[in-house]
């Protein structure tokens, strides 16, 4: 904070830092303090992330909260906050934070897609990341919605799902009908990217999916777990692929 009272920065980029923060945290409902700290470091490619931080709170931008149920700090927006992006973010005014979306399982499920979201953003050029909280807002409660929708610079669409628990195989045989549609009859996506909590997750996700529909598993699907996600490796069309590799054969189609 001490460099920004400084004249080091400059009004118009002291803002353009503040909304682009905001932004993150709007995106994905909250976020902890580690994230905040990678998300400043990582994507805003900033060496001292703390001023920032520390001057969002400080100006009453973004809250925080100890939350004992998952045993860490919860940050999120603030109304000055929504109010600071409001131009820049048409569903702000929907924006809302309870207590109870940071409970136990959904923190975790949380976590995990913020993950893939760095993780990704390392591997691939991204255009923009809509979250399932934003892609939610002004839609039907019952609809199904992917955790996000990755809007790639070639044009590509690919749903996300992080898979953070095994679903039952009628649940996720119904997934993979809800995709089907949404792919090959409407064009709503371009491909669904799953990603798993860890490798027993993963190998039990390949059998249930070429179990489920072999042929649509080796077109559409792309999967992979957080720790191949890290080398930015996916398995698609019967072969662990670097995920560039996957989306050029997808593009190919």
């Amino acid at each position: 904070m001490k460099d920004w009272k400084r004249g080091r920065l400059t009004k118009k980029e002291q803002d353009r830092r503040l909304k682009v923060l905001a932004g993150f945290i709007f995106n994905f409902r909250y976020a902890t303090l580690e994230q905040l700290h990678t998300f400043a470091q990582l994507i805003m490619n900033l060496s001292y992330t703390r001023n920032l931080i520390d001057y969002s709170i400080d100006y009453g931008y973004i809250d925080f909260y100890f939350a004992h149920n998952v045993n860490t700090e919860i940050y999120h927006l603030t109304e000055k906050g929504k109010a600071l992006i409001f131009n820049e973010e048409p569903l702000i005014e929907y924006y809302l934070f309870k207590k109870t979306f940071a409970g136990p399982n959904t923190f975790v499920h949380h976590n995990m897609v913020v993950q893939a979201y760095f993780l990704l953003k390392s591997h691939l050029n991204i255009k923009e990341w809509i979250s399932e909280e934003v892609a939610r807002m002004r839609k039907k409660r019952r609809e199904k919605i992917p955790d996000a929708l990755i809007l790639l610079q070639d044009g590509s669409k690919i749903a996300l799902e992080a898979e953070t628990w095994n679903k039952r195989f009628a649940v996720l045989k119904n997934m993979v009908a809800k995709y089907r549609y949404d792919i090959e009859k409407i064009s709503k996506y371009d491909a669904c990217l799953v990603v798993a909590s860890d490798e027993g997750h993963y190998q039990s996700l390949e059998k249930r999916f070429l179990k489920i529909s072999p042929d649509f598993f080796n077109k559409r699907i792309i999967l992979t777990n957080i720790t191949k996600l890290e080398h930015g490796i996916g398995y698609y069309q019967g072969e662990s692929r670097h995920l560039e590799d996957a989306l050029a054969l997808l593009k190919k189609g």
